[in-house]
């Protein structure tokens, strides 16, 4: 009893774990974990490669022979008549004389089995391999609905640790824009300066107030997102618990994975060069065997499954050799629209793989300058601080004057909307890189 009641709550403190991970995120790779089960677009694709995969198993079932069983009843209510030289019955008759005569019997009854095997089919082989390659670019669109969803969750995942970074440096920018409002009403106060002075510090500080309240409903868009993305209502609960200095680093040394818009593309033209080869096979003859047996009972009383007169039997076997001479140039016009398909696939097999390799090299390009431009603009927003802070200790020391700290404190939000713009960029790239990353 005692082990059953450890194994109950063991059980159900697995599943309040899971039901909280499911709910408190660490990083955007939790995420993706999390979305490869529950996000809607993924599923769906899934679905879609299981219809391909049993679309491979069903091409294979041509190979086997179909087998089918027959039965009927007939119920003549009136049999044909036939007319016959009487003499054949009275060889006295005249000549000319016809008598009419009706052959059958009323009720008939036939079953059988029939039975037929392709032996060469090239179409069959050929539709085998398009079920093949067809089940490979599946998994390949596959792979893409992957990469599509990854990107869409990293990019609202970063957004959202954007915006709490917009938000901290607009907390501490509506902190000082708070400070010189009062440090100016108080000199308004004592009449050193005028009344133009307070609205423009007025103004910083709205605008400050303004900066942090669109930075916290920016976050919060970017959840509803990333909840659309997980298949999450809007009533669940969604945290992050991260650090966007823990999710700014990678390793660059890392190697960039095969791009699944290669393998679509190759699949897509394999699959194109199947369907031009069996679309030349109908020019091929298809011989097959075929098999029959029957058996058939004849009889003017209604008495099914009571004897009655004797079953006849039918057996045969046949080879036969199908072979298309004309159709009026279809097949051919057909193969010829089935090449340029082929060929067009190729090039676009080709086109990809070199733009894969050119986007690749730009974003490694564009990940080491982004990352250098932010380094670059922390060091100004940082310095354009510090100016701050110097002037507003000289402003209180009577040493400068308020236009000189205004245009400090003008200088370091332009300073920090940089910082922040570059940061956005930043984040762009490493979620691109993050995601030439990862196997799907």
């Amino acid at each position: 009893m005692f082990r059953g009641f450890f194994i109950t709550v063991t059980l159900l403190g697995i599943l309040l774990t899971e039901t909280n991970g499911q709910t408190v995120f660490h990083s955007v790779e939790e995420m993706w974990k999390y979305a490869d089960v529950h996000s809607s677009s993924i599923r769906n694709a899934k679905f879609e490669m299981d219809k391909y995969t049993f679309a491979r198993k069903q091409s294979f079932m041509a190979f086997l022979p179909t087998v089918n069983a027959n039965a009927s009843f007939t119920d003549n209510l009136a049999l044909q008549t036939t007319l016959i030289p009487s003499v054949i019955f009275d060889k006295s008759a005249p000549a000319g004389k016809v008598t009419p005569v009706q052959f059958g019997q009323k009720y008939i009854y036939v079953a059988g089995v029939t039975a037929q095997m392709d032996i060469i089919n090239l179409q069959t082989w050929y539709n085998v391999q398009v079920a093949k390659n067809s089940e490979e670019l599946n998994k390949a669109s596959l792979s893409n609905a992957r990469k599509t969803v990854y990107q869409q969750i990293a990019s609202q995942y970063y957004s959202c640790l954007l915006m709490v970074e917009a938000a901290k440096l607009s907390e501490r920018s509506r902190q000082i824009s708070d400070s010189v409002y009062q440090s100016v009403a108080a000199k308004f106060a004592e009449g050193t300066v005028n009344e133009s002075g307070v609205d423009l510090a007025k103004i910083n500080l709205e605008r400050a107030e303004q900066a942090l309240l669109t930075a916290r409903y920016q976050a919060l868009t970017a959840k509803n997102n990333l909840k659309n993305l997980l298949d999450l209502s809007v009533s669940d609960s969604l945290s992050i618990d991260a650090m966007l200095k823990d999710n700014m680093s990678l390793d660059e040394r890392t190697p960039f994975t095969e791009d699944p818009a290669i393998r679509q593309a190759l699949y897509n033209s394999k699959v194109s060069l199947g369907m031009f080869r069996a679309g030349n096979s109908n020019f091929a003859p298809v011989i097959s065997v075929a098999y029959s047996n029957t058996t058939q009972q004849n009889d003017n009383k209604y008495e099914p499954f009571q004897g009655g007169p004797a079953w006849y039997p039918s057996r045969f076997w046949s080879l036969r050799a199908t072979w298309g001479i004309f159709t009026a140039g279809t097949r051919w016009l057909q193969s010829e629209r089935n090449k340029v398909a082929w060929f067009e696939s190729k090039l676009q097999y080709e086109t990809v793989q070199k733009q894969s390799a050119i986007n690749d090299d730009n974003l490694r390009l564009s990940y080491q300058k982004s990352q250098a431009i932010l380094a670059r603009s922390s060091n100004v927003m940082n310095l354009s601080l510090d100016n701050y802070t110097h002037i507003s200790y000289r402003y209180a020391d009577g040493l400068a004057t308020l236009d000189e700290r205004l245009n400090a404190y003008s200088d370091y939000i332009n300073y920090q909307n940089q910082y922040l713009n570059n940061l956005a960029d930043f984040l762009a790239q490493v979620c691109q890189v993050k995601i030439r990353q990862q196997n799907f």
